[in-house]
């Protein structure tokens, strides 16, 4: 089935998956990323700035600890949903590469996750659980980036754009502020979720975007 004809704003231009910041952001959330995880490698109690920080968490803890699990328990259908969203919005403005980012960032994310938890090895003290990176701000930052990389390839206004963004940064904040409360991850762990879905996300974005380039290149 051939994908609908795209209607772009400018006749004739399609805008790049990736966006002129991607690189940038890459580069940025990478570095942030390999300096948490040399800090945390192989480490079974907080540094110094986690157990300040744990502090306030316990605090939280006190008063929110129930509202984080139920925001926690809704990351996996959020999600979910975010990814059906991106897919459909792609679809519908015939954008494979996009479709394509909508259907593997999240995985992605999700398996770099799991292999950077069993490489980086740190545990919370007296628990076997590894919590580096956290899995929920991975793949809830793989999917809010996702939604609003493929807005940005569809001909929605300026104001719908502003107004995802928001709501999605609003979203992983939320989701890293109940991980905390929770006190089943240290800030450094939240951190590092959120820089591996930066990384994935944006990093396939530009590998699509180089790919879709070398395909029309050499036709």
């Amino acid at each position: 089935m051939p994908f609908p004809e795209r209607r772009d704003a400018q006749a004739g231009s399609k805008p790049r998956l990736a966006p002129p910041w991607a690189l940038v952001v890459v580069v940025a959330a990478f570095s942030a990323g390999m300096v948490i995880t040399i800090l945390v490698w192989h480490s079974v109690r907080p540094d110094p700035f986690d157990a300040w920080v744990m502090r306030g968490q316990e605090a939280g803890a006190a008063y929110a600890r129930r509202s984080g699990r139920i925001v926690s328990s809704a990351v996996a259908p959020g999600v979910i949903g975010a990814m059906l969203a991106s897919t459909a919005l792609a679809w519908r403005v015939g954008r494979w590469d996009a479709i394509i980012l909508a259907l593997i960032a999240v995985p992605g994310a999700l398996g770099v996750e799991i292999v950077l938890k069993q490489l980086v090895h740190r545990q919370r003290p007296g628990g076997p659980d590894l919590v580096y990176p956290s899995g929920h701000l991975a793949v809830a930052s793989a999917a809010c980036l996702t939604l609003v990389l493929v807005l940005r390839v569809t001909t929605a206004p300026s104001r719908t754009r502003v107004a995802v963004v928001s709501l999605v940064v609003g979203a992983v904040l939320v989701i890293a502020a109940a991980r905390l409360v929770e006190t089943v991850h240290f800030l450094t762990d939240v951190l590092g979720g959120a820089a591996t879905g930066i990384v994935v996300t944006v990093g396939a974005a530009l590998a699509i975007t180089a790919l879709a380039a070398a395909s029309q290149a050499g036709h």
